[in-house]
């Protein structure tokens, strides 16, 4: 092949390859890689659904998977997939995670470390923040799995807690601030990390202070047993609670040395702590010993099976609440204990076997048995929500306006009563183990106001429902109806007066006056409308007999 036959060759075989190079570069350029999977010394595979949604290049070390400010590392063989849920500023979201051989160890710069441990369809958290309600980390599992979160308080005990249930505990020293959830539940959970209190306080309940100047004998019974756990005495206003069970209630007896009067309460769970509140004996404070019974109108209620709570506004450090301050077991012969006279009480009876709870208020103004009244409510909405059923009414006894509610077919309920466009204003917001009817008063600067019952309540087929339901004043309905009646009432004098005038003035004056009293009577005319109207007739009838008389002059 000569000199010039082998330029042709090279042309040629050029020319073929530009279109050649030009499908491959388009192929490669508009190709996106949907998964990237790195692998780590130890084992550790993490897949990156959307390697755009990095927020740096990865780094893949011995046994850690980077990309700033994410780090996952496991000391052996072990997987998880990154999307762009695990760089969210809000929150950190691990998926599709498999950590049965080994834990993986998720740490993202500005939130804590959390180990996993099992097999996770989805993981995701926020931070662990033991002062809120909020839930601090949410998962998705076929199985039971273990979580190890840092960020609690030091030296201190926790629980995972999920609707208010204790799930998990981990009583363990930590004094790097560290807890570790075995065995949490599978399914889709969000857990609560709390802190459980270490103390009970008791409090004087007219101004929240500590009383930590007199001595007292506390007995810590549980509401199943009959002997106490726990007999301490203390000056300082701290009861040990260390060691006692953390999700069992208490029935507490407590008798001062002096200055304040014995208490009977029923304390929440460990987990739910409150403190215990005496009421003064100092001459500060009128008191009263009334026995409760019940007026149970419904037939609903086993006075024998009940207990009773009473709750009262109590200062604390978030601001003025309600607290339970006295309650113990209803009985056939009541509750007696010492409460402030004349301050409003909040009375919550439960009757566990009926599965019903209600709400209602009684001030206490004598030593005199106080019947506490569960009124057989006819309400004026029903609403049935996946079989959730609510009902309301706004009623209007003769002592003053009160809001009553009922929500059945439920296993436990959230339940808030505020007004209508003024939601601070809020006269019942508090959680429900059972069935529960509301009967409270409606405060009298807001009598003219609508309400709202919102609620979120979990249905006898563990499905969680929540809602709103009006409960509308019928003050206002009466009021527009009043309004449209003096409307027509002006109407129809005008139009008959009218009329009337036309075949003689006199004949007017005394058709306005006739009509206008009627209404009036009736109850249809106002009476600052009425009276000048009848005024105003008499005139025109008076002028048209005068003007009458003038022409047959």
């Amino acid at each position: 092949m000569n000199r010039n036959e082998l330029l042709v060759v090279v042309i040629a075989v050029g020319l073929m390859a530009i279109p050649i190079s030009v499908m491959s570069y388009s192929v490669i350029t508009n190709t996106v890689v949907d998964d990237l999977t790195y692998e780590t010394d130890t084992g550790l595979e993490v897949t990156a659904t959307d390697p755009e949604t990095l927020e740096s290049p990865p780094v893949v070390g011995n046994d850690t998977w980077q990309s700033v400010p994410l780090r996952l590392s496991s000391d052996g063989p072990a997987s998880a997939t990154v999307s762009d849920a695990a760089f969210d500023r809000s929150a950190v979201g691990i998926e599709s995670v498999d950590a049965r051989r080994n834990p993986v160890t998720v740490n993202r710069s500005d939130i804590g470390a959390v180990e996993l441990d099992g097999r996770f369809d989805q993981f995701s958290t926020p931070g662990i923040d033991t002062g809120d309600e909020q839930p601090d980390f949410s998962y998705q599992a076929g199985e039971n799995v273990t979580v190890s979160v840092s960020g609690v308080p030091p030296n201190s005990n926790v629980a995972a807690v999920d609707e208010g249930q204790v799930v998990a505990t981990d009583t363990a020293p930590n004094p790097k601030g560290t807890a570790t959830f075995q065995d949490l539940p599978s399914g889709e959970q969000a857990i609560r990390v709390a802190e459980l209190p270490a103390e009970l306080s008791i409090r004087d309940v007219t101004d929240g202070s500590l009383i930590n100047d007199t001595e007292t004998d506390v007995n810590l019974t549980p509401v199943d047993a009959t002997e106490p756990i726990t007999q301490q005495t203390t000056d300082n206003g701290r009861i040990n609670m260390t060691g006692l069970p953390i999700d069992t209630r208490f029935a507490a007896d407590l008798a001062p040395e002096d200055n304040y009067l014995d208490r009977e309460i029923r304390l929440p769970a460990r987990i739910n702590q409150q403190p215990a509140y005496l009421l003064p004996d100092d001459g500060s404070v009128a008191s009263v010993s009334p026995r409760l019974t019940v007026d149970d109108e419904t037939g609903r209620f086993n006075e024998e099976a009940s207990t009773v709570r009473l709750q009262r506004p109590v200062p604390t450090e978030s601001g003025t609440e309600y607290r339970t301050v006295a309650g113990d077991r209803l009985g056939t012969d009541g509750f007696s204990t010492a409460l402030q006279r004349n301050q409003r009480y909040r009375v919550i009876i439960v009757d566990p076997t009926a599965g019903q709870t209600h709400v209602t208020t009684v001030t206490p103004r004598t030593n005199e048995p106080t019947a506490v009244p569960i009124r057989d409510v006819q309400y004026g909405t029903t609403e049935s929500v996946s079989g959730i059923n609510i009902s309301t009414a706004y009623r209007r006894p003769e002592r003053g306006d009160r809001l009553a509610v009922n929500l059945s077919n439920v296993q436990s309920a959230d339940l808030s009563l505020s007004e209508a466009g003024n939601r601070s204003n809020v006269v019942l917001d508090e959680s429900y183990e059972q069935n529960v009817s509301a009967d409270v008063p409606v405060p009298e600067e807001a009598t003219e106001s609508n309400w709202n019952a919102d609620y979120e309540a979990t249905n006898t087929n563990d499905a969680t429902i929540s809602g709103r339901q009006a409960i509308d004043n019928p003050t206002r309905q009466e009021q527009r109806e009043e309004v449209a009646r003096a409307i027509l009432s002006i109407l129809l004098v005008v139009v008959l007066g009218s009329v009337a005038m036309r075949v003689a003035p006199a004949l007017g004056g005394v058709v306005i006056v006739i009509t206008a009293g009627l209404l009036w009577i009736a109850g249809w005319m106002p009476v600052e409308i009425g009276v000048p109207t009848i005024g105003v007739g008499m005139v025109i009838g008076v002028l048209g007999v005068l003007s009458g008389g003038q022409r047959s002059l």
